[in-house]
């Protein structure tokens, strides 16, 4: 069983300050994500926090006020702290990342996108795809969780989900994925927090100026095919 954590870095919505809207993930064998939450503990306890504290990618990038779990420590210490959670992620044998990046702009051009809910569902559209192309690939099955929303966008999440298990898309259907979608608070799970960092250093990789620091340590995690080279697991759209 292959677990699928969701997040996602910037938004949906037309305008704004962000100009992508990015959704990606951390893939992780079901009986390997003991190891990985024990590295994410150890991490944290080794800097002085609490196992159960929730630190976010906003928190490296972000210096901000006393709100800041991180606000004491320095801008190279902060690097360092998100370099070493996406580290834990590169040394497992099991992690793989997919990504979804979004060109808010040119793709409020594109017909049937007409709000932000329109957006998310696209993204969330290729990046089942791309999970369902890895599962068959593994001969496995998987399950997607990903972080809670406001509750009647939640509603319309799970709805979308169940429609693609149902239907499909133009290009695949999704025997390997089960349920469709479990929501729960990115505090209360350490794997929607590894996506949370995922997200944020591939957001940073497609930016105005991009950053890629973050994102060449996960690079290599992205599925593809290891014959052709071909990773799959990322796309950018339009």
């Amino acid at each position: 069983m292959r677990l699928l954590f969701l997040d996602e870095s910037g938004d949906a919505l037309m305008g704004g300050p962000f100009k992508n809207l990015v959704l990606a993930g951390v893939v992780v064998r079901a009986d390997q994500w003991i190891e990985l939450n024990a590295g994410l503990e150890a991490l944290k306890k080794n800097r002085g926090f609490a196992a159960a504290t929730e630190l976010k990618w906003r928190h490296i990038r972000h210096p901000g006020g006393r709100k800041n779990p991180l606000n004491a420590f320095s801008d190279t210490d902060r690097v360092q702290f998100g370099k070493d959670v996406l580290g834990i992620i590169r040394r497992s044998d099991s992690c793989r990342v997919l990504g979804v990046v979004i060109d808010k702009v040119t793709a409020y051009t594109r017909a049937g996108i007409q709000g932000p809910e329109d957006i998310y569902e696209r993204a969330v559209t290729f990046i089942m795809e791309r999970f369902q192309y890895y599962l068959n690939a593994t001969n496995d099955y998987g399950v997607v969780v990903q972080d809670q929303r406001q509750e009647q966008q939640d509603l319309r999440l799970r709805v979308f989900y169940r429609s693609l298990l149902v239907a499909g898309t133009r290009w695949t259907r999704f025997p390997n994925i089960i349920e469709g979608v479990f929501l729960t608070p990115s505090h209360l799970s350490p794997g929607i927090q590894f996506a949370d960092f995922v997200a944020g250093a591939i957001y940073a990789a497609h930016s105005d100026k991009p950053d890629n620091k973050f994102y060449n340590i996960i690079r290599g995690k992205i599925t593809g095919n290891k014959l052709t080279g071909v990773r799959h697991g990322f796309k950018k759209w339009p």
